[in-house]
């Protein structure tokens, strides 16, 4: 229990630096991109992993240069993407299987952190606000949960979960954005509650959808990310569903 408090401490200080006091902070997401990446295809069971690989580092590396785009460029990547994958077709066993695997890895995890690197480029504190509202969703709804949870929110998928803890942590990271923007500054009050909304509703969501597909796979943990902790899909799967949410809330709101 110490080694995963200590090194969760380290894991949210080292966030913390990179994306509030450096301009590191689209590099980590590309790092953890490739990591979200290889977990998925051994997860899926990918015939071969290397075009994904290969290719969604590809892109990243020609993002540096051309400053990550926009949305066009993002569209455009992410057809790229999508055709050098379907040279697997060419080796595969089972090729229609193989193509509707690197359609889902392209849509889960490729197009989200990929909008949300373009983002980090311009406003990293965005993201790490985001990354905080997780994190207040994450340790109200487990605390209320704890004391005060009774009917289960996903019985199959995680039965711990409940509706009390849920409805928790949505009043919590709501509690956490006010105090937080209030003395941060960083957005209006009216952003930074919806954005703490949209949050708390599609973090629990996101750790939902990561457990149905390690249940299928028939593992506890992703892969090996942190000691104590699993692997980058156990450490991000709320960050994939609600970090693109909270940016458009961001983009439509401003």
């Amino acid at each position: 229990m110490l080694k995963r408090t200590l090194w969760g401490a380290l894991y949210a200080a080292a966030l913390i630096g990179f994306f509030g006091f450096s301009a590191l902070g689209p590099y980590v997401l590309g790092i953890f991109l490739m990591l979200l990446i290889n977990e998925l295809a051994n997860l899926k069971q990918v015939e071969s992993k290397f075009p994904l690989l290969l290719f969604g580092g590809g892109l990243l590396t020609t993002g540096v240069f051309i400053e990550w785009g926009g949305a066009k460029e993002l569209i455009v990547a992410a057809l790229l993407y999508l055709l050098l994958c379907a040279f697997t077709l060419l080796r595969a066993v089972q090729p229609a299987r193989e193509i509707t695997k690197s359609f889902f890895i392209i849509a889960y995890v490729f197009l989200p952190l990929l909008y949300c690197i373009q983002i980090t480029t311009v406003f990293p504190r965005l993201i790490l606000f985001i990354f905080i509202l997780i994190w207040s969703s994450d340790s109200f709804a487990y605390v209320v949960g704890r004391f005060f949870g009774k009917r289960p929110l996903a019985p199959i998928l995680s039965p711990k979960k409940t509706i009390e803890g849920f409805l928790g942590g949505i009043i919590g990271t709501i509690s956490v954005a006010i105090i937080a923007n209030y003395y941060w500054n960083l957005l209006p009050l009216h952003i930074g509650v919806s954005l703490a909304l949209g949050v708390s509703i599609a973090a629990p969501l996101g750790d939902l959808l990561a457990s149905a597909i390690k249940r299928e796979a028939d593992v506890k943990d992703s892969g090996v990310f942190l000691p104590g902790h699993g692997g980058a899909l156990d450490r991000l799967d709320s960050f994939i569903t609600a970090a693109p949410l909270a940016i458009i809330i961001y983009q439509y709101l401003s």
